[in-house]
């Protein structure tokens, strides 16, 4: 997992394949209101918005063929994480929506505006969380093939 401000991303270019197409469209996007844009390496950014989960309510996620990035750009969210291989499953893995569930022990971090995190594979994740009030939130998760 990798945490850090958006504007010092791009600094993972190297060992982040589509970074950089994806910081760019970020940068030239018109309207931050809630669309899904497509990558030409098969990945997608999505723009969205919500408020936060009671993180007591929710399993940690992960993928398999894509990394996410999720960036921050409007209030705050906690996120759950946790490595994959220290967690138990909960449920079948979905190959369709590559994404699968599980439950376990994970550590919780606050992101707030202007941050974004970054979780690869092995990375449990359990985003869009809180632990003690609900909080509103804007961001853009990119979707990178791995």
């Amino acid at each position: 997992m990798i945490v850090c401000p958006w504007k010092d991303l791009g600094r993972y270019a190297p060992i982040i394949p589509g970074l950089e197409e994806a910081m760019a469209l970020v940068a030239g996007l018109e309207s931050l209101e809630p669309a899904t844009y497509p990558l030409s390496n098969g990945g997608r950014i999505m723009v969205q918005k919500g408020t936060t989960k009671d993180a007591a309510t929710q399993d940690l996620e992960v993928h398999h063929n894509y990394l996410d990035i999720q960036y921050i750009f409007e209030g705050m969210e906690t996120v759950g994480w946790a490595p994959t291989e220290t967690l138990t499953p909960a449920g079948e893995f979905n190959t369709v929506k590559d994404k699968g569930m599980f439950s376990g022990h994970c550590d919780f971090m606050d992101i707030r505006a202007g941050y974004c995190y970054v979780v690869y594979p092995e990375d449990a994740h359990m985003p869009s969380v809180h632990l003690d009030q609900p909080h509103d939130y804007r961001k853009i998760v990119v979707k990178l093939k791995v």
